[in-house]
């Protein structure tokens, strides 16, 4: 290059000159690179001799034309105290990372702020771990789209740009702010977010499509109704079923009125028996409602149809004491999986009260249908259903924190426990799950031996906890 010349010959005549001195052999500042002579102005050889090592020390020419980064927006929330932020440094190096996000969490609902400092590194650990993107956006704040940026991998922070009033995030952002911008309308206005899909929705690909699809769950209504129905002919399979899965939810739709048509063609209940006749055929009105083809393992193809058809129909078409009605025509499990799936579905406590109670096949949905109960029914639900399911099975889907009195039970039920491996999952699973108000259990304060592994580590992460919530208090 020529710059790496001129440094060479310019670095070689300061040397001359510093061995046998200025007098007999002047510097000539002349031989060094433009930008060196720039820099140096009235300075001497030491001076030159400084400037031409960082030149070379650089390994490459200075670069032209740039601009220092815009200053990013500031906050006006508060930062916690020292202890707090020593704590998030610790789980950002890898000690009790998985307390980050209740930490963020905590932080926010007390009104503190993040540190600047630490935004770059919540970024890069969120990148990859998708639940983690809200609380990192909303830590970043209005720094959020000044990260986002810098960094191609940081892009998810655009979706801290929501504001619905602004067209041109719908009309010109990327994926990202409009996907959050949609969001945010769908919150304040569902009607203007449905309108603002229907204008673009022909014109975006089926991945896109199904995404803005997605947000439509949330505020479901039979206002959406319409719109889904006509997603039923999307060119996308996935698509299609998506847009049936919706309409199922929708109470009084069409859709669930079809599949309540189909029901009962295939059903007749009489003398406390139910007939069954299954489909002879698949035709295209079914499948275009969402019905797929291809049954799963372990079930014919037949059956498969029917439990699909039972499953998406309203539950008003059936009645909890049809479970221990006698089934002639199918086998039992076919009927009790699709009203599992259609409870599931529904919210419905009475039909998951029911289903739970009958010991009834629920095609693994036992820890769904123990959500649906209200939550002061959880404790004497799991008494009587950890003789057939492990009691880790069913909590690990339960919304966090548990309630405290759920929360209580199942610490005194590992304080009492042996030292066996059997325990971990469920010390595992409740050292993350129990509420702030339970963190100073009995059980964090009787000794733990060394090879009791996973109950000291269950005591660490609830006394990490506990010392979290005390500093950001």
């Amino acid at each position: 290059m020529r710059g790496e010349g001129a440094v060479v010959r310019g670095w070689d005549g300061l040397v001359s000159s510093a061995l046998l001195g200025t007098e007999r052999r002047p510097a000539r500042f002349e031989e060094l690179p433009p930008k060196i002579q720039e820099e140096l102005g009235e300075g001497g050889l030491l001076d030159a001799a400084a400037l031409a090592t960082l030149y070379k020390r650089a390994g490459r020419t200075p670069l032209e034309g740039l601009e220092p980064l815009p200053a990013a927006a500031g906050e006006d929330r508060p930062l916690p105290r020292p202890a707090a932020i020593r704590r998030l440094d610790a789980m950002l190096t890898g000690f009790q990372t998985t307390a980050l996000g209740e930490w963020l969490r905590a932080a926010d609902e007390r009104g503190w702020g993040v540190p600047p400092e630490h935004l770059p590194a919540l970024a890069d650990y969120a990148r990859g771990r998708v639940q983690y993107r809200p609380l990192v956006v909303k830590a970043a704040g209005r720094r959020a789209s000044w990260l986002a940026d810098l960094n191609p991998e940081w892009r998810f922070l655009h979706a801290a740009v929501v504001e619905s009033n602004d067209l041109r995030i719908w009309t010109h952002g990327n994926a990202t702010q409009r996907r959050s911008w949609l969001s945010s309308l769908r919150h304040s206005d569902p009607a203007a977010a449905l309108e603002a899909l229907r204008e673009v929705w022909p014109t975006e690909p089926a991945a896109t499509r199904l995404d803005f699809l997605g947000l439509l769950a949330e505020g479901l209504s039979p206002a959406d109704e319409e719109f889904c129905e006509a997603a039923l002919d999307d060119r996308s399979k996935e698509v299609r079923r998506a847009a049936a899965a919706l309409l199922a939810r929708i109470p009084g739709s069409q859709y669930g009125e079809r599949m309540a048509q189909r029901v009962w063609s295939h059903l007749l209940i009489s003398d406390g028996l139910i007939a069954v006749t299954l489909p002879t055929r698949l035709d295209a009105s079914m499948e275009r409602d969402g019905i797929d083809p291809q049954p799963q393992e372990g079930i014919g193809k037949r059956a498969w149809w029917f439990r699909q058809i039972l499953a998406a129909a309203p539950l008003r078409a059936s009645e909890p004491e049809h479970l221990h009605m006698e089934v002639e025509g199918c086998a039992p499990e076919v009927l009790q999986v699709a009203w599992a799936q259609a409870a599931v579905r529904e919210g419905s406590a009475e039909w998951a009260r029911a289903l739970l109670l009958a010991d009834a096949e629920t095609g693994n949905r036992t820890a769904e249908l123990l959500r649906v109960l209200p939550p002061e029914e959880w404790v004497p639900a799991i008494e009587l259903l950890r003789a057939r399911t492990d009691v880790a099975d069913l909590v690990g889907g339960l919304p966090v924190p548990w309630p405290e009195e759920l929360s209580v039970a199942i610490l005194d039920q590992l304080a009492k426990a042996g030292t066996a491996r059997a325990w971990a999952r469920l010390a595992s699973i409740a050292a993350r799950a129990v509420p702030a108000a339970v963190l100073n259990h009995p059980i964090t304060r009787e000794p733990t031996g060394e090879e009791d592994t996973w109950r000291r580590r269950l005591v660490e992460t609830l006394i990490f906890r506990r010392e979290m919530y005390e500093e950001l208090s």
